[in-house]
């Protein structure tokens, strides 16, 4: 039940932040001074920003630029971390060593100030953000896959058909892959509520997306003179972000629970 709480939740976010903007008619970056602040109405059902922008079609369409940067940077982490992992855990040896080692030193780092100081470097935009968070955002897909992939490769079925000269390739396709999808999928999982959390804090610090493009941490940045005086600006998005990540986190817990196949 948990998961499939956690999927409708996240199901209805996807949904608000695609088809709102294409609904609502409002321009979510025209300004529109003359209705500038205004309050939750028929017109505006959260009311309109400092810019007279409408809140509700804004906040979809910077969650609709959320949510497509943290699975693309959760597509290419996972890609590369699986790829490394099974290569090293099948191969075994040099390769698994230099995982080992590839792994401990990016786990030292600290990723979010590296992606900081390189997008502090680098000018705003969608590759800036790709370029600083997906680096080292590979490892606990490999780490997992690596050590899935070495459960695996030790079992009887495995060593049969590497006896009978089956391809590293055709193992990792047909028999080691799918015995490791169930882990790396729940790794993905929790590495995209991560990379929607970094993608908002750079926005939010300023060193994201340029204006008039935005994701929910840049709402919350633009929002936060006007924080006191008008809160609204700045709990829109801000709760929009808790309810993803509400959703993504029943999801991997339930996938976490012991005894449990998620439905």
């Amino acid at each position: 039940m948990t998961v499939r709480a956690g999927t409708a939740l996240l199901v209805l976010v996807v949904l608000f932040c695609l088809l709102t903007p294409m609904l609502s008619g409002y321009d979510p970056y025209l300004p529109d001074l003359e209705h500038a602040l205004l309050p939750a109405s028929t017109e505006h059902w959260l009311g309109t920003d400092q810019l007279g922008r409408d809140l509700l079609t804004r906040t979809a369409t910077a969650g609709r630029t959320s949510l497509l940067f943290a699975l693309a940077i959760t597509t290419i982490t996972t890609i590369l971390g699986t790829l490394f992992g099974t290569v090293a855990g099948l191969a075994g040896g040099v390769p698994d060593q230099l995982l080992r080692l590839a792994a401990t030193m990016a786990l030292a780092l600290p990723g979010l100030t590296l992606a900081l100081a390189l997008a502090g470097v680098l000018q705003p935009g969608y590759v800036t953000v790709l370029a600083a968070l997906a680096p080292l955002g590979w490892v606990n897909c490999a780490l997992v896959a690596h050590t899935a992939t070495r459960r695996v490769a030790s079992s009887d079925y495995v060593l049969a058909v590497r006896a009978i000269g089956a391809s590293p390739l055709y193992l990792l396709r047909h028999t080691i892959g799918p015995h490791i999808a169930g882990p790396v999928l729940t790794v993905a999982t929790a590495d995209f509520a991560r990379a929607l959390i970094a993608v908002t804090s750079l926005s939010f610090l300023g060193i994201g997306l340029p204006p008039p493009e935005t994701d929910w941490g840049g709402m919350v940045s633009e929002a936060t003179p006007l924080l006191v005086a008008t809160p609204r600006l700045a709990i829109v998005p801000a709760l929009a972000l808790a309810v993803t990540g509400l959703a993504v986190a029943l999801v991997v817990d339930a996938r976490h629970e012991p005894g449990q196949t998620p439905d």
